[in-house]
Formats: C-alpha cells, sequence, structure tokens
C-alpha cells in the first residue's frame, strides 16, 4: 500500500514538471493576434478541402469569418491530383499506384490584397491495387484522397500559424 502511495505521489510531481518543461499538447499554439479572423476561398473543384481547411481553423480557435469581415484572405488556388504506375504485376497490369495532390495557395492581408505569395502543398500516399477485389480498391482510394485533403488542410493552417502578420 505503501509503494502504491509513493508511486501515486512521484507521478503527481512529474505530472507538475511538465509545463515548466515546454511542454504542449499537439495543436495547442497560441493563436497569433492577427489571425483572429479569416476569410477562406476556394476553387470550385476543392470544396471538400475548403470546408476542412475552415473546420481545421475553428477547432485551432480562429474565427471564420466573410471575406468583408476578415483581416486575412485564405485562397485555395488549386487542387490537384494525380495517380501514377508504381509497379507492374506478371501480366503488366498495374500493382501499386503513387497518389499524388498538389495543392497551392495564397495568403494575403486585407490591408495588402494586391500581394500574395502562392505556396504549395504535395502528398504523396501509396496505393496497393488488387486486382481481385475492384470495389475495395476504389473504396481505399477514395479513403486515402479524404485522408490526404485533411493533412493538406492541417498543414496550410499551420503554415498560416507560422506565417509573420505583418
Amino acid at each position: 500500500m505503501r509503494s502504491i502511495t509513493a508511486f501515486m505521489a512521484s507521478i503527481l510531481v512529474l505530472l507538475s514538471l511538465l509545463p515548466g518543461c515546454g511542454f504542449r499538447l499537439a495543436g495547442s499554439a497560441d493563436v497569433p493576434t492577427g489571425l483572429q479572423n479569416v476569410s477562406v476561398h476556394g476553387v470550385s473543384s476543392g470544396r471538400e478541402l475548403v470546408h476542412l481547411v475552415q473546420e481545421s481553423l475553428r477547432s485551432g480557435e480562429i474565427n471564420v469569418v466573410e471575406p468583408d469581415h476578415a483581416a486575412i484572405h485564405l485562397d485555395i488556388v488549386s487542387e490537384e491530383m494525380a495517380r501514377e504506375v508504381l509497379s507492374l504485376d506478371a501480366s503488366g497490369k498495374a500493382r501499386e499506384y503513387d497518389l499524388m495532390l498538389d495543392v497551392s495557395f495564397g495568403v494575403r492581408h486585407a490591408q495588402h490584397s494586391d500581394s500574395q505569395r502562392l505556396q504549395k502543398i504535395r502528398i504523396h500516399r501509396v496505393l496497393v491495387f488488387d486486382k481481385h477485389d475492384v470495389l475495395g480498391s476504389d473504396e481505399e482510394e477514395d479513403q486515402l484522397l479524404r485522408e490526404m485533403r485533411r493533412e493538406a488542410a492541417q498543414r496550410i493552417v499551420r503554415r498560416l500559424k507560422a506565417a509573420p502578420l505583418d
């Protein structure tokens, strides 16, 4: 019984030291003051990505507002998917594909509406194609594409938070 009490006390001491060493949970970064009101625009083909970016901004405690009320405008300029054959099976049919998602976006300030620096993100995933389960492979590809868009949205928000806001 004494050893359990001593163990619990040592755990409490260690937990109380964590904030002092700079430990933070992922995603708990402070939001810069100039990044409080953001407007997100996107190409018509990238509506899902725009929605994911808006969702990620809201979860990071950033207000997503209409363009008239925004201090920062985030423009998703393009979203392109590509698929490239990586390997072939014995009969010469594609066995593995490299799925690529390329996203171009720009950030502009409401005061400087003419200056926008484009940034690019490229995400890769490998898809193994099963010729005996074509429907399952199609579903797996759709799932990978959704995950790639989600990762792209998170990367965009991280870059937005890290960008200088002057």
